[in-house]
């Protein structure tokens, strides 16, 4: 009874606003929250999602509708912009992958990746992609794709007292392994399709990566395992530029493995730390008293005028320089299976203190086995579209409060993003 009286109220509001007012939703609980994401899959289709939680009849949504423009604005052309219109009832699970493919437009407030930007615009810009749901011919939720170059900084007054030991930390894995590979190889070596820039811009705060050398004029390289994939240095100004545009946004850099040559020397790390000195060097976070516990909290760091914590996979060479953090502990399930990576994430976050980083991170992506890429039987692509949308729904309604940084695969498949920058403003602890 109390939710058809609800209803009848939330009709009454919409005969006087139009829509259900923004923050309004928030009060019908989860029921009908919608998000974007893009496939994993080469096609790259636009994927729309809503939650069915705590759903029933008088409550769930009856329409999913895709546009170009936000239904709430309620403009003469505003409904011309559907791109395409489901019922919920067809599909009971919240996901239906459309067959309209995202064409990445030029990035708005100023944020295409251009040597002669001078400032770009702070806070959220959306793309031109909105998903909204529909009850009785109310909006309920209506969301866009959107940019979110400057959360952290956007949302200091929930989150600068947050230890980023306590953080959700969206972030991915390989982020330097998006290019540089020819087409046939590429399904078992490219992790990303989107630039290092691009995911920093879109809100990605963690980035991993796996270094080698090439002598004789080679130089330093990003690698997948054994395998060449791009030079380092456009990266290192890719992240030094964002700090430039974003200070206060705080990025935590994680060379995490020094796979070629097999034995990376002593020379080899002073090499490259000093290049990466060299282009991060004036935004750098000391870790001087910062390591202990859950480590410092944003304003802490906001009062040294730096944004980069930089972690270093080889002891020695931290011992050596006090610049680098400690390594942070990765949890990587190699696993192919949904059922096993869930248990071991889960297993997880009660094995990962006692490391001398305050931070630790989940590796939620499915590995292809040695069979597997013999027999051609899937590729990352593949694994990531099984994988991001489940990851998605385990951190926002199992783990959040348990967990701290989160890498996956082709990132925009899922919305992580977006709920750490939810959920850790409404945990601001």
């Amino acid at each position: 009874m109390w939710t058809v009286i609800a209803i009848v109220f939330v009709r009454f509001i919409v005969i006087v606003y139009g829509s259900v007012p923004e923050g309004l939703e928030i009060n019908l609980g989860s029921c009908g929250k919608v998000h974007l994401t893009i496939s994993s899959l080469q096609d790259n289709y636009l994927e729309l999602n809503w939650i069915t939680k705590n759903c029933n009849s008088f409550t769930r949504p009856d329409y999913i509708v895709l546009s170009t423009k936000n239904l709430r604005d309620r403009d003469e052309d505003t409904f011309s912009s559907a791109l395409a219109q489901i019922r919920t009832i067809d599909y009971p699970l919240g996901y239906y992958r459309t067959k309209i493919k995202f064409h990445e437009p030029w990035l708005p407030g100023n944020w295409e990746y251009d040597r002669n930007t001078l400032r770009p615009d702070e806070g959220r810009h959306c793309l031109p992609y909105w998903i909204s749901s529909i009850k009785y011919d109310m909006i309920i939720d209506s969301r866009c794709l959107a940019i979110e170059p400057t959360w952290m900084y956007d949302n200091r007054q929930y989150l600068g007292r947050k230890k980023i030991g306590n953080m959700l930390i969206p972030g991915t894995h390989n982020s330097g392994s998006y290019k540089g590979i020819i087409s046939y190889f590429e399904g078992y070596v490219l992790n990303q399709d989107k630039s290092v820039w691009n995911q920093l811009v879109f809100g990605i705060r963690y980035l991993d990566f796996r270094v080698g050398y090439i002598a004789d004029g080679g130089g330093f390289y990003i690698y997948h395992d054994h395998v060449k994939v791009t030079k380092i240095e456009p990266i290192l100004e890719e992240i030094r530029r964002f700090a430039q545009f974003a200070p206060q946004e705080i990025v935590f850099v994680d060379f995490h493995r020094f796979p070629f040559p097999r034995n990376f020397t002593k020379d080899l790390h002073s090499r490259f730390t000093e290049i990466v000195y060299g282009y991060l060097g004036d935004h750098v976070v000391l870790p001087t008293g910062l390591q202990a516990g859950s480590g410092p909290t944003l304003n802490e760091i906001w009062s040294q005028n730096k944004s980069i914590i930089v972690s270093y996979a080889d002891r020695p060479t931290v011992n050596h320089l006090p610049w680098l953090w400690h390594p942070i502990k990765q949890f990587w399930a190699d696993t192919n299976k949904l059922a096993p990576l869930k248990d071991y994430m889960y297993s997880a976050l009660y094995q990962h203190k006692g490391s001398t980083n305050p931070m630790y991170a989940l590796m939620a992506e499915l590995t292809p086995q040695p069979w597997d890429v013999i027999l051609r039987k899937n590729n990352l692509r593949e694994l990531a579209q099984t994988v991001n949308k489940e990851i998605t729904k385990w951190i926002r309604d199992e783990w959040f409060n348990d967990v701290n940084i989160v890498a996956t695969d082709y990132f925009l498949g899922n919305d992580l993003i977006r709920v750490a920058i939810e959920g850790n403003k409404a945990n601001p602890y």
